[in-house]
């Protein structure tokens, strides 16, 4: 950190490179790409891969908006899918269903850092010639099948936000082993610019804009720090599997709360620890988090289904009812505390404000 702070770079230098080539080493790929966010590496993705405005993307109702923009930032119609309700992500059978002759791209999300089904996703890609840019925003540093998450192709995105498994303050990352796709999005996060056109050897000023690019660089501070981050990945998630198992132990028999599903042929790094609050606990979800609020437990609801915000409902006509197993999952939906930095005694006050309140429905 200190190098960079010293070093002749401010913005996008030499220590970013090394910050991609340590991600890409990490994932498995040839290619990553850091970007200002996770949102925009979703840009860059959704228009390297070519969507556009009569081309229709199926992804899920239960993320954040972030994932629809991959497809709405490009002029394409974000085509909502019903998830499977145990894992929270989507339903492959759903995203059949949804399939037309425009059916370009496919957007699957890894909710909380679970995986969805990437081998069904897969072969109804191959079978329907999508592309894919799967949403791992939640999920870097787990594993599939011993595979590292994101080394699926075609793209994934993963979010370096401070609340992620690792943060750069805010950042994002495209990573592929597509060399085409990898040179779009290079080309795309700095203005589609071509800085050695022909003619830049004699005239050295001579730059070019071939396109309409971004200005989604990141700085070498950002990559600094994201550096420092990768060092401790290992630490972090071993202390978020800590707490994961004392929130297990102490919540997996009690009525009323559904906790995680368990990881099946994978080892998830998790970004949420989402249980789902139901009528047996004694409270509905809006007492829960108002009531753990009032203890200072810092509870939270991810996400708002897409198909609720006005954006999509003026948009695309979607509605509340449309999607039911993703709107009964969302009803009960409650993020409790997961962070690396928690000690023991905060895991303790979490655990215990719960059985408090479950006491005082009891």
């Amino acid at each position: 950190m200190l190098e960079s702070l010293e070093g002749d770079y401010i913005t996008r230098g030499p220590t970013v490179d090394e910050f991609e080539e340590r991600v890409a080493e990490f994932v498995g790929v040839d290619h990553a790409i850091a970007t200002t966010s996770g949102t925009t590496a979703l840009h860059l993705a959704g228009r390297a891969a070519g969507f556009e405005s009569g081309d229709e993307v199926v992804t899920t109702p239960l993320t954040f908006v972030s994932t629809a923009h991959a497809a709405t930032y490009c002029g394409a119609t974000p085509v909502l899918a019903e998830i499977d309700p145990h894992r929270r992500t989507l339903d492959p059978d759903a995203v059949l269903q949804q399939i037309t002759d425009d059916t370009t791209g496919l957007i699957p999300m890894h909710y909380g850092g679970h995986p969805a089904d990437i081998e069904e996703l897969l072969v109804i890609a191959d079978e329907h010639d999508l592309t894919i840019i799967w949403d791992a925003c939640h999920a870097f540093g787990g594993h599939w099948q011993g595979e590292p998450i994101g080394a699926q192709r075609d793209m994934a995105v993963f979010s370096f936000h401070p609340v992620k498994n690792i943060t750069t303050g805010e950042g994002g990352m495209v990573v592929t082993d597509d060399d085409e796709l990898a040179k779009r999005v290079r080309r795309l996060r700095s203005f589609d610019m071509n800085y050695e056109p022909e003619g830049h050897e004699s005239e050295p000023w001579y730059q070019v804009a071939e396109g309409v690019g971004y200005n989604y660089n990141v700085t070498d501070l950002q990559a600094a720090l994201g550096l420092a981050q990768l060092d401790r990945l290992d630490e972090f998630k071993e202390r978020r599997d800590e707490i994961i198992a004392r929130y297990n132990e102490a919540f997996e028999d009690v009525a009323g709360i559904r906790t995680p599903p368990k990881p099946v042929n994978s080892d998830p790094m998790y970004h949420l620890y989402a249980v789902e609050i139901r009528d047996e606990f004694g409270c509905d979800r809006e007492e829960f988090v108002n009531a753990l609020h009032a203890e200072n437990i810092g509870v939270q609801v991810h996400y708002v289904p897409l198909h609720y915000h006005p954006l999509l409902q003026k948009e695309f006509g979607y509605e509340q009812g449309m999607f039911p197993k993703a709107e009964r999952v969302y009803d009960g939906l409650v993020s409790l505390p997961l962070h690396p930095e928690m000690d023991g005694d905060d895991v303790t006050d979490v655990i215990q404000a719960i059985e408090r309140l479950r006491a005082h429905h009891a």
